[in-house]
């Protein structure tokens, strides 16, 4: 037993000498250099001068030359239905004005939906957050059948479908894909056409809107500052919340908004008919601003200062910072008296605008 356990301690000697020795055998050159990177320091915002609007031109072209795979069954005949064209509804529930890693697919939500049928192929976009999905389609009479869906690959959606004036009503007879919600987003509303011709409906369309620019000659000084002035190396001196509902205002502070803004936490979402929110007060502060601060999925507002409009754009290209977008309006250079500041949703790309706070301070802010 000695014997073999000095046999064994002998040949690991040996093992142990030969890698060691090769070790020291070989070149430096063999081995990679070491490299040095120069990291930049962080800033708490960076400013945008392009807008970082999430509706991307271009998704529904893509969606346009993609086509399904046959996830479990065979991709139909490419061949023309009594359904085939495209359809736009506009849903008035709340839209998603948050951020979400993985949403739940086909949730109904308020703003512009998108849907084809071409030869086959079904083709849905919700323009709020690029959120998209093609299946496969077959028609049978007035039963409509859908699957290769990517989002439930095994299912099978079965409908019954009317056009009325080229509308599209869709009635759910089975659907058991995302939960039930396709079913409860196909049939929610009818889908009105999109033509050629004459007047479309919201949603057929991306081409952009053209909005005038807010005049220069302004009685008063605008500064525009990305990020969330929170946050900002000289900040304002008093905030108030937009939602008073959640935190009573300051003294001498008085916010009023639109019954229908959807509170959210400390902060009012504008939409639809609950577009605006303002702040007044009579207290001699020498700075008063607003605060959006949000997901990438908010949209186009304006300011107005004591009845004026002061400033205008989408609110998330004033800048971001981590995964949040917006920034501060500041407007300076006005005489001491009562004034209000307010925010109106221009609503004509439906999609939200999210009101953090309102501030005030006798200094001018510094980032």
């Amino acid at each position: 037993m000695k014997q073999r356990s000095i046999t064994q301690l002998f040949f690991c000697s040996i093992t142990l000498t030969v890698l060691l020795s090769s070790c020291a055998g070989s070149t430096l050159t063999s081995l990679p250099e070491p490299t040095t990177v120069s990291i930049p320091p962080s800033s708490a915002s960076t400013i945008i001068s392009t807008p970082t609007n999430v509706m991307q031109t271009g998704v529904w072209d893509e969606l346009m030359n993609a086509t399904p795979f046959p996830h479990g069954f065979p991709l139909p005949e490419p061949v023309q239905s009594p359904l085939d064209g495209t359809y736009a509804k506009l849903d008035e529930s709340p839209p998603q004005y948050w951020t979400c890693y993985r949403c739940a697919d086909y949730r109904p939500m308020g703003g512009i939906w998108r849907l084809q049928f071409d030869r086959g192929v079904m083709r849905v976009f919700y323009q709020i957050t690029n959120w998209k999905s093609i299946a496969s389609f077959s028609v049978e009479g007035n039963k409509l059948s859908i699957f290769n869906d990517p989002f439930c690959p095994q299912d099978v959606g079965e409908y019954e479908w009317s056009l009325e004036n080229g509308n599209l009503t869709l009635n759910a007879i089975s659907d058991g894909c995302a939960f039930d919600l396709r079913m409860e987003n196909l049939a929610k509303q009818p889908w009105l056409a999109c033509t050629a011709s004459g007047i479309q409906p919201d949603g057929c369309s991306d081409a952009p809107v053209l909005l005038g620019n807010t005049s220069t000659d302004l009685p008063v000084t605008v500064i525009v500052h990305g990020g969330d002035s929170h946050y900002f190396d000289s900040p304002p001196d008093l905030f108030a919340v937009a939602n008073k509902e959640n935190v009573p205002s300051p003294e001498g502070i008085h916010i009023n908004y639109h019954e229908e803004s959807i509170p959210f936490g400390t902060h009012r979402v504008l939409w639809w008919k609950g577009d605006w929110i303002e702040a007044t007060t009579s207290t001699p502060y020498a700075s008063i601003g607003v605060q959006f601060w949000g997901s990438g999925y908010l949209g186009w507002a304006r300011v107005l200062f004591d009845g004026q409009e002061v400033w205008r754009g989408l609110t998330t290209s004033i800048g971001k910072s981590l995964a949040y977008y917006g920034g501060y309006i500041e407007v300076t250079g006005f005489e001491p008296g009562e004034h209000t500041i307010r925010v109106e949703n221009l609503g004509f790309d439906y999609r939200p605008v999210k009101v953090a706070a309102f501030g005030f301070s006798n200094h001018v802010i510094e980032k």
